[in-house]
């Protein structure tokens, strides 16, 4: 598996090495440190978490009533965590094989530093403690496709309709682990689009981007824009030149110190600045020809 630790932009991953050495005056590393993982507490996800927890969790959110009304009735939970520090949560109808699982997140937990270009020159640099979806998906194992809910890049199966449970789920898993907040890189410009309900860009520019477009083509579905990025068919008109998707650091915020970054007035006025200034069109008629060509030779799934 690659880790997403190996995309970041903005965020520098701290391990012991990189905390005793080096210049650490601007760094404010109070809780960088953190407890070493017991014996017993590796056995829980997140050393916290068993499956039963797991599964009052998923209930008290109300995925379990949502799955159980789309025909999912035997819920059943795994958790493990393997020579790499990855935690496994997966969740099954049924019988714990493959062909009845319905949703797979795999995290992993870091201690990051962010560049310091991000906040207020003078201050010190916070070290977040977070938590990382290394991968997250959540389909149904009984349904196919139809036209009007199409296949969108890289999905090989229709989704199940809780991303929402999902973000409560983290929320209240990060919560009870005392961490900053979870952290993806978005493969795909849908997924940072269908993020953008509770994570933001760390980077202000790049929240501010994707705004624009969400704003700029409210009137095109999300495998369209998906799509126009893919075949770059988003055309900043600025610039007049496609504008390319450039995976970063999205943040689901927990902690009060981390929502204070996205409140901050740096943040703000960089993000006001580019979101008044960005304007988009598709051209959706070069979009359609290039997305021919390319699923000639490609499956969409593997795009």
């Amino acid at each position: 598996m690659k880790f997403k630790t190996n995309k970041l932009k903005n965020f520098q991953p701290l391990e012991l090495g990189n905390i005793l050495g080096g210049d650490l005056g601007a760094i404010d590393f109070s809780d960088a440190l953190g407890n070493m993982p017991g014996s017993k507490k590796d056995a829980l996800f997140l050393g916290r978490f068993s499956e039963s927890d797991l599964m009052n969790i998923i209930s008290s959110i109300g995925m379990s009533d949502h799955l159980n009304g789309i025909g999912f009735n035997e819920l059943n939970i795994s958790i493990n965590r393997d020579d790499a520090s990855v935690h496994y949560f997966k969740l099954y109808d049924g019988k714990k094989n493959p062909n009845n699982l319905l949703m797979d997140l795999r995290v992993t937990e870091s201690k990051f530093l962010p560049d310091a270009s991000f906040f207020e020159e003078g201050r010190s640099v916070p070290v977040y403690d977070m938590v990382v979806i290394e991968w997250l998906s959540a389909h149904s194992p009984k349904r196919s496709f139809d036209p009007g809910k199409p296949q969108l890049p890289g999905q090989s199966k229709p989704g199940l309709g809780i991303l929402r449970y999902c973000f409560d789920m983290m929320y209240s898993v990060a919560r009870e682990v005392t961490k900053d907040g979870f952290m993806d890189v978005p493969d795909h410009m849908h997924g940072a689009i269908m993020y953008s309900k509770k994570f933001r860009f760390f980077d202000p520019v790049h929240e501010a981007i994707l705004h624009a477009i969400m704003r700029d083509l409210k009137e095109y579905s999300l495998v369209d824009i998906s799509w126009g990025m893919i075949t770059q068919s988003i055309i900043d008109t600025y610039k007049n030149i496609p504008q390319v998707y450039d995976p970063s650091e999205q943040i689901f915020s927990v902690s009060n110190r981390m929502k204070r970054y996205f409140s901050s007035n740096k943040y703000k006025s960089v993000y006001n600045n580019y979101y008044k200034k960005k304007k988009y069109r598709l051209d959706y008629d070069s979009m359609v020809k290039k997305r021919e060509q390319i699923l000639k030779n490609k499956s969409i799934v593997d795009l």
